[in-house]
């Protein structure tokens, strides 16, 4: 018949189709299967003749739930209908045993013909030839590849955040601060909402950051703060981490029948949460606990699986690290501020005359130390003024700060003779019996002449220049100076200087931390520090100081000392 293929056998078109590796199989116009191979056999289970003259659609095609779809939606009857070839993936052939078989095809349109030796004519279409393959396989082998490179996509992601939070904790060594910048790293990327309970040195445990993807500011201000204490025997999942124990993964229900007091505040946390599924891990380091990072999904289904603990074990773990690291950075600043301080002796009000000082340490540990002030009364009735700073920051510079400043006291009251003399022998002094290499020192001292009048005399040794501001504003920088104190190779003298001190005029001495700054003109500082005592030159001495600390604002990369003078009106 012509519109059925010949599959006489022995024919070089047969031989061809039967060794195919793909399923073939043709229908004619009508859509009844008129050939099927050997490998449309294999891949479906049906033989030649069980499949002969069958309707292809009705008998093979399936959809997703196995039902026949209807004709208008099957594509492949649609090249019948169309003469246009195509091709697709996902087909579902239905197997003799009733499973399915996915396939990929592709279909070509038979045309009839006139005559023979005529071309085809492209309006008439008397069959299909559709060419399978099973894509189980190759669908399984895709899938696991994407499988694959979302794994590899999110373990980089993961990753990046690690170093993004690794980054944001070392840039900072304030406890509070990097906490919260904690939280708000690992959420919504490690979960809908996080929390940090910290250990307080008194046995008391404190929730001192917290977040919500999906909660305003407002709402989480309202979570945070002390909570019940850590009981010594601990049964709920927060106090067991807190105790030492390791990360644990726990449902949103944990702690509903929890009869300890911790407990039970953790469980209204994760109702306020909606926590569905959670992991807390402890923020220990060098075998203590500071404290537990805790992460949840408030979404049902989101849990916290091997891959998703080690991440968060791992950010713990740097966590507890920074922390132990600014709490030792605090305790050594404590340290080194409360020596300097204690160091720095209180100030004499000589009759008429009044002292103020300030002392502000460096913002690290490692810049503290040094920086000293200090007034004295001398044996002829005089004042002694004293600024100056010793080469390093640190303890040490600290306790060679107090040698050097009671070297200079001793040295001002036996020594008669003018500022620069005492100055060159505590030189002397220094290299003898002190460890201390370098300082700059502005020494002065103070007097009243018999008509009433005050008159400033004082040497300065390679110190930023004394600022004397009169009452009504006018300003002057003491700009004589001579070589630093304690290195025998530096060449050079120290001269004498004397001013008027005009009545309720003010002298201030500094330290170079209240006008140097890294990236600042030390000239602009200089010139600033001129308009803010013009500025303020009227204000009570204890006013006067605070302001200019407040207006030079200064970086905080050195120790700053302040002396003040105040003359009487």
């Amino acid at each position: 018949m012509a519109d059925q293929m010949d599959d006489r056998p022995g024919t070089i078109h047969d031989r061809l189709v039967e060794a195919m590796n793909s399923g073939v199989l043709a229908t004619d116009g009508s859509g009844r299967i008129t050939a099927w191979n050997p490998r449309a056999q294999q891949l479906l289970g049906y033989t030649r003749d069980e499949v002969l003259g069958r309707p292809m659609h009705r008998f093979l095609h399936r959809d997703a739930d196995g039902h026949v779809p209807p004709e208008r939606d099957c594509r492949l009857l649609h090249v019948l209908r169309t003469g246009v070839p195509d091709h697709g993936d996902g087909q579902r052939f239905a197997h003799r045993d009733g499973r399915m078989v996915m396939c990929s095809w592709s279909s070509a349109p038979i045309h009839t013909s006139d005559q023979a030796g005529t071309r085809p004519d492209p309006g008439a279409v008397a069959g299909l030839v559709i060419v399978f393959q099973n894509a189980a396989d190759r669908v399984a082998v895709e899938r696991e590849r994407r499988d694959r490179m979302a794994q590899v996509q999110r373990a980089n992601s993961r990753l990046r955040l690690v170093a993004e939070i690794t980054t944001v904790l070392s840039s900072t060594l304030n406890e509070e601060e990097l906490l919260r910048r904690l939280v708000r790293l690992v959420v919504p990327a490690l979960g809908d909402w996080a929390e940090i309970d910290l250990l307080i040195p008194d046995g008391r445990v404190e929730r001192v950051a917290a977040t919500h993807h999906e909660l305003s500011p407002a709402d989480i201000a309202g979570l945070e703060g002390p909570l019940p204490p850590l009981p010594r025997t601990p049964r709920g999942p927060l106090a067991q981490v807190l105790r030492g124990g390791a990360a644990v993964v726990v449902s949103g229900e944990a702690d509903a029948r929890s009869d300890e007091p911790l407990g039970a505040a953790q469980y209204e946390f994760f109702q306020a949460m909606g926590a569905q599924n959670a992991i807390i891990a402890p923020l220990a380091a060098r075998g203590e606990t500071y404290g537990a990072l805790t992460l949840g999904y408030s979404r049902p289904g989101q849990v916290y699986g091997p891959d998703d603990r080690l991440v968060v074990e791992d950010v713990a773990r740097r966590t507890g690290l920074v922390l132990a690291n600014a709490r030792l950075y605090a305790e050594q600043r404590n340290t080194a501020e409360a020596m300097q301080r204690n160091l720095l002796t209180p100030l004499p009000q000589p009759g008429e005359l009044r002292l103020e000082a300030r002392y502000v340490p460096a913002t690290q540990v490692s810049w503290v130390g040094g920086d000293w002030y200090d007034a004295f009364s001398l044996p002829d009735g005089g004042t002694g003024l004293v600024i100056g700073d010793i080469v390093g920051h640190d303890l040490r510079a600290a306790a060679r700060m107090a040698e050097v400043r009671n070297m200079l006291r001793a040295l001002a009251w036996d020594l008669a003779g003018p500022p620069s003399a005492v100055l060159a022998r505590l030189d002397g002094v220094m290299a003898a019996v002190s460890e201390a290499e370098l300082a700059t020192a502005v020494f002065a001292r103070v007097d009243e002449n018999p008509v009433g009048r005050w008159r400033l005399l004082w040497c300065n040794a390679g110190h930023p220049p004394p600022l004397l501001i009169s009452h009504d504003g006018g300003t002057r920088f003491l700009e004589e100076h001579g070589v630093l104190l304690g290195d025998p190779d530096l060449t050079g003298t120290r001269p004498d200087s004397t001013d008027p001190l005009p009545p309720s005029s003010t002298l201030l001495l500094y330290t170079d931390g209240l006008v140097e700054a890294r990236g600042s003109d030390l000239s602009d500082r200089l010139t600033s520090l001129r308009r803010h005592g013009s500025h303020l030159a009227q204000l009570p001495l204890p006013e006067f100081c605070d302001k200019i600390l407040e207006r030079m604002e200064p970086a905080g990369e050195d120790d700053v000392a302040l002396l003040a003078l105040r003359v009487p009106g």
